[in-house]
């Protein structure tokens, strides 16, 4: 997400950016994150208005799942991005006086209503950019982001298979 933001010309692109702590007098929601070590997934400068500083959250979920069996799934993902802005929402606008925008998806590839936002504002940004058609930087971006996403998953089922590097060979027997 981050070469994305950058690619269509976001300024101060940042991962896993603490937030600032929260100040005594503001009451948060229940639920919503207070905690001093809380991060934001990207947080990017310009994307929705000059000047101001967009904070966007991932959550993916599996819709599949036992207990969302009976739920539909547009009610899923409403559900999902309002867990996401109450736990943040209040403490982006209010402390850090940014917009917050939570990028739901499932791990079948589907996309919320905010994500769509998002992913439309940096197509049109893209295409704007370098004279590509709208449709064609759309299918990119989400194939990126579908491979992203299956990559996320195999890890995540799997481990992570890259081979370890051995720096020392002392005190090894060899069995043949």
């Amino acid at each position: 997400m981050v070469e994305i933001c950058s690619y269509a010309g976001l300024k101060a692109v940042e991962t896993e950016k603490l937030l600032l702590p929260c100040p005594d007098g503001i009451h948060f929601h229940p639920s919503a994150n207070t905690a001093p070590d809380a991060r934001m997934d990207v947080v990017a400068l310009d994307m929705w208005r000059k000047m101001q500083l967009a904070h966007m959250d991932v959550r993916i979920f599996h819709a599949n799942s036992p207990s969302y069996i009976d739920t539909p799934l547009e009610q899923l993902y409403r559900r999902n991005e309002a867990s996401k802005k109450q736990s943040y929402g209040k403490r982006v606008r209010e402390v850090e006086g940014g917009a917050f925008s939570p990028l739901v998806m499932n791990t079948a590839g589907g996309i919320a209503n905010e994500f769509e936002k998002v992913l439309k504002t940096l197509s049109h940004r893209i295409s704007t950019r370098t004279g590509e058609p709208y449709s064609e930087v759309m299918a990119h971006l989400r194939t990126r982001l579908r491979f992203s996403l299956l990559r996320s998953c195999l890890i995540a089922l799997r481990g992570n298979r890259r081979k370890i590097a051995i720096t020392s060979l002392t005190n090894t027997e060899l069995v043949t």
